[in-house]
């Protein structure tokens, strides 16, 4: 869920406006307790108890917060997540929490305004866990699967990149060594689940080429090309960490379900994970949060087919905007499979690739995918100066088309929201240049030199 208009409001740490108010969920205390220190890499060095704290907070978190939470992440960034945990739990925020958020978090400010504040605190509340971590832990364990969070030293690197938006833990099963593979040893392989004979003949081609190489394949474990890069890295790999499945759902269940078997392979020779919370369920709008995992856990994101409205394509945004090289596989001009990977070529932001050794070019010390000559520094209007968006701001932004306008109450269901929120939110991003109207639709804004700012919508 999102926050309303309030939450895009400019943050001055320096203003009292943006000093909680009110006389429960936001009060201060007298006493002036220093604020703590952020958990990060330095937990590490500190007694195990301070790491079991930070996990254990983690996964009560987990059981609250939905994946890339505005409010919830501002928290764990400013003020680590045992602290943040109790904030989460019902605790009142202090003014040394405060002036630790405007220090360290300036952006989420706004966020604790009343009532913006106690809407958020009701949300977390009406998702109140019943299992402690010793329980969940415990439970998991019997069915093989295991939790990591930043805290751990396998954690990966390429996921600090992912900055506030970086996941609050995740969930794994099969072969933890590969959460520590560097990340120009991944590939992505991303594609529409309605895939052609040619994308799957494709997909297979390249993917088992890489994984014989040693590469590790990594793919939403979703039908079409998803299921064809995995398969082909399960049959053609020797290593350990064949490939690497990432779920939308809980790591305690198998979505698709006709995949179980393919997801029993996948954790027998490679690795399943997942930020959602065991028990949850494969909603929409976390199949768009997922796609970020993918991208900023592969060096180069490869889309095999993509409909001009696809989630392979939110996919190789993401790609693009943490930097990584993204490449598309040339289709048919009569083929709507095609007609996404057709139009990120047309547009200029990715590599065209035909054959493994294309794809073998780029995986060695690139960083973009823009075919700029040299490093020059991102003009105004370019995909990497975006203004910086809420949650529920970015849900609709993924949701949006690129090509012919979406009526409003379509948007509403692809993005997961209310049509009053949705039209809130449409109305920041139209102000934000993010979004225009066309007629009753709505469409991702052009850029003036007409290429579309690159956020491709959600799976129609």
């Amino acid at each position: 869920m999102s926050t309303p208009s309030a939450d895009c409001q400019p943050a001055d740490r320096h203003s009292a406006a943006h000093r909680p108010t009110g006389h429960h969920s936001a009060a201060t205390v007298a006493s002036p307790t220093p604020p703590p220190e952020p958990a990060g890499p330095s937990v590490l060095t500190g007694p195990s108890e301070g790491l079991h704290a930070a996990r254990s907070a983690r996964l009560r978190l987990m059981e609250r917060l939905e994946p890339q939470d505005s409010l919830g992440m501002v928290l764990i960034q400013a003020l680590g997540p045992v602290r943040a945990e109790q904030i989460v739990a019902g605790e009142t925020i202090t003014e040394a929490d405060v002036d630790a958020i405007g220090e360290r978090a300036p952006q989420g400010l706004s966020l604790l305004d009343q009532p913006v504040l106690d809407r958020w605190l009701a949300r977390w509340a009406a998702r109140r866990h019943h299992r402690t971590p010793e329980r969940l832990l415990e439970s998991m364990d019997r069915i093989g699967a295991w939790f990591a969070c930043p805290e751990d030293p396998d954690w990966p690197e390429s996921l600090r990149g992912l900055g506030e938006l970086a996941p609050i833990g995740l969930w794994g099963r099969g072969d933890r060594a590969g959460l520590s593979a560097p990340l120009e040893e991944n590939v992505a392989f991303v594609g529409c689940r309605d895939s052609t004979s040619y994308g799957e003949s494709v997909a297979s081609h390249f993917a088992g080429d890489l994984a014989a190489e040693g590469y590790g394949v990594l793919s939403g474990a979703a039908f079409g090309i998803d299921a064809a890069a995995h398969r082909a890295a399960l049959a053609a790999s020797s290593g350990q960490t064949a490939t690497v499945a990432y779920l939308a759902c809980g790591i305690d269940r198998a979505y698709p379900q006709a995949h179980a078997e393919l997801l029993q392979r996948i954790e027998d020779r490679g690795m399943i994970l997942t930020e959602v919370a065991p028990g949850g369920s494969p909603m929409r709008h976390r199949f768009l949060q997922r796609n970020r995992l993918i991208a900023a856990m592969a060096a180069v994101t490869v889309v095999v087919e993509a409909r001009l409205r696809s989630g392979a394509l939110n996919t190789a945004n993401h790609a693009l905007q943490l930097d990584r090289t993204v490449a598309a596989v040339p289709g048919s001009v009569f083929s709507a499979q095609s007609g996404g990977c057709n139009r990120l070529l047309r547009e200029g932001y990715v590599r065209a690739v035909a054959t493994t050794q294309d794809l073998r070019d780029l995986l060695p010390g690139r960083q973009t995918s823009l075919d700029l000559g040299e490093a020059l520094e991102a003009p105004a209007d370019s995909p990497t100066a975006e203004p910086s968006l809420t949650e529920g701001q970015h849900r609709v932004k993924d949701a949006l088309p690129v090509g012919r306008p979406v009526r409003a109450d379509r948007l509403a269901g692809v993005a997961g929201l209310g049509i009053r929120e949705l039209l809130t939110l449409l109305a920041q991003l139209e102000a934000l240049g993010v979004a225009e109207r066309k007629g009753a639709g709505w469409k991702l804004r052009r850029r003036p030199e007409g290429r579309p700012t690159p956020c491709p919508p959600a799976p129609g």
